[in-house]
């Protein structure tokens, strides 16, 4: 990591911007054409098709040169310094269409997370502050919201999914959880085909912060193989496990590019990323991220993130979706209690231009895998609601095998739950499993 993000960090800032610059370039622009206008202009672009082997090998071509091109989305990544050169090609009008400067992203962490035992605090939520007015409909519909429990078939999220009743299982569907790794040797996986990249560089895909195999076990996890209990959502789904942050649980936009290209040219057809940055109120979304999801799900990948957790609802504070999940063509997600209340961290959405809500799934005091020695642990966050919904996705694409991504979109939304929430909060509803 950079001396810039060591000195911040030490300060106890969450550094925003890594001096990087992304480029959208044209759909249609080759790489030869490309590299050729970068060459014109005294810039060494590689792309991403000649680092493809050992961990975190695409971040040499920043050493190398002066950036690389993620091909499958036609993104760059370019060295700082060189915004000139990149301004010189975007007014000639041709590959290069516009640029934005490359975020730090991090593992979305709740309030009170923590790493010992089976973790259960109290986390009681509760909504306080004056709804707007746009939140509150006219007539509002008198809607009593579900309690759920856990028991000896099935954690509660596991029962708020209405998963017990379903008989789809994700089988044969690809899906991707872009996280902190996984725990390759967990007890509950050990039947399971997992394909794994890391795009750390020096860290292995195995997973020493815990978030990633969290997430995963939630979206992609069966029973708990000791006591039989249900916690995860399909439980027969192909699982690719990309780590694009480090076991400290930070990494960057290119990172994350890296990791989402892979899992594209895998087919995967469901792209969880419990991953994000803060962003202020009235802040815009990112436009390249926005561009490569809708041309993700041209191609047939849905991508869904955390909504984010910096707010504070007990103290009336609400704060906007987290980048890049408030990009409307990423399905941005909530976090729900078992008494279907919005968890008080949960962010909303605030920002007229994009920044919504889209859907809310269980994130309040959820069990699931964890990394070794502990196996297993419970944690909040809307980092856990991302991958229900991820999970039920691919429920639904093997009930829906031909579906496209913008109809697996409208699916999850179509059978979505009403909790009597305002869609600022929840969406459309709390995630149902197909039935």
């Amino acid at each position: 990591m950079d001396p810039y993000f060591n000195n911040q960090a030490a300060s106890g800032q969450k550094p925003e911007f890594t001096g990087k610059k992304l480029v959208l370039l044209h759909p249609e622009a080759s790489f030869e054409n490309i590299n050729e206008e970068a060459s014109g202009a005294a810039l060494r672009l590689a792309p991403s098709g000649e680092y493809k082997n050992k961990e975190g090998d695409y971040a040499k071509a920043f050493d190398e040169g002066d950036g690389i091109v993620f091909e499958k989305f036609n993104v760059a990544v370019i060295n700082a310094d060189h915004d000139e050169q990149v301004n010189s090609l975007m007014a000639a009008r041709q590959s290069f269409q516009y640029m934005e400067p490359e975020r730090y992203v991090y593992t979305l962490d709740s309030p009170g997370r923590g790493n010992l035992g089976m973790l259960l605090w109290n986390f009681i939520c509760q909504i306080f502050g004056i709804k707007k007015p746009e939140d509150v409909p006219k007539n509002p519909p008198v809607v009593k919201p579900p309690n759920f429990e856990n028991d000896d078939k099935a954690y509660w999220a596991v029962h708020a999914l209405n998963a017990l009743q379903s008989q789809k299982t994700g089988k044969g569907v690809h899906l991707a959880i872009l996280d902190t790794g996984m725990n390759l040797a967990h007890p509950d996986f050990q039947n399971r085909t997992i394909v794994s990249k890391s795009f750390i560089a020096g860290e292995t895909v195995d997973d020493l912060n815990g978030h990633g195999t969290h997430c995963a076990g939630i979206a992609t996890g069966g029973v708990n193989s000791t006591t039989g209990i249900r916690y995860g959502a399909a439980s027969e789904a192909s699982l690719y496990a990309g780590k694009v942050l480090s076991n400290k649980g930070v990494g960057s936009d290119s990172g994350i590019l890296a990791g989402m290209e892979w899992a594209v040219n895998n087919g995967c057809k469901v792209i969880s990323m419990s991953l994000g940055a803060s962003v202020g109120e009235n802040t815009r979304y990112s436009n390249i991220y926005n561009d490569l999801a809708k041309r993700s799900m041209d191609m047939g990948t849905l991508i869904i993130a955390a909504a984010g957790n910096d707010s504070q609802r007990s103290q009336g504070t609400i704060m906007p979706v987290n980048h890049p999940g408030n990009c409307p063509n990423i399905m941005a997600v909530g976090a729900l209690d078992k008494n279907s209340a919005v968890a008080n961290f949960s962010c909303g959405g605030l920002n007229p231009d994009g920044g919504s809500v889209d859907i809310a799934g269980p994130g309040v005091e959820i069990y699931s895998a964890w990394k070794k020695p502990q196996e297993y642990a419970v944690i909040s966050g809307t980092s856990m609601a991302t991958p229900y919904v991820a999970g039920v996705a691919a429920m639904l694409w093997e009930a829906y095998p031909s579906a496209s991504a913008m109809e697996i979109w409208e699916k999850l939304t179509d059978s979505a739950r009403n909790v009597g929430l305002p869609g600022r909060d929840a969406g459309a509803g709390l995630v149902q499993a197909p039935q």
